[in-house]
């Protein structure tokens, strides 16, 4: 069985060990990773963001649920929902502090 793939939250500096059939929302969730969402992964409230540092191609491709909440300029900066996203291969992100807004 091949080796599943790793997130590494660099500014959390937690590795997770993630299961590519899971959103990466779940993964977390599962694993008692603190992560902010209050539309339970559905894609509309956005706090699930994340920024991939390292390893986009290694992520499932972009939703329509992401374009209409993120918008294509933050996805092209590196942004992505995590209730959106399963990692394939892995790779680095950012997780945006708990208390953090998330503007229009």
């Amino acid at each position: 069985m091949p080796a599943q793939p790793q997130v590494f939250i660099a500014n959390r500096s937690v590795t997770v060990t993630v299961n590519p059939a899971f959103s990466l929302l779940n993964n977390y969730l599962m694993q008692n990773i603190p992560i902010q969402t209050l539309c339970g992964g559905k894609g509309a409230c956005g706090r699930c963001r994340f920024r991939v540092i390292e390893g986009a191609p290694h992520l499932s491709p972009v939703r329509p649920a992401e374009i209409a909440r993120l918008g294509e300029t933050r996805i092209a900066e590196g942004w992505r929902l995590s209730c959106q996203s399963h990692a394939l291969r892995d790779l680095t992100i950012e997780l945006p502090g708990l208390h953090e807004e998330f503007g229009p």
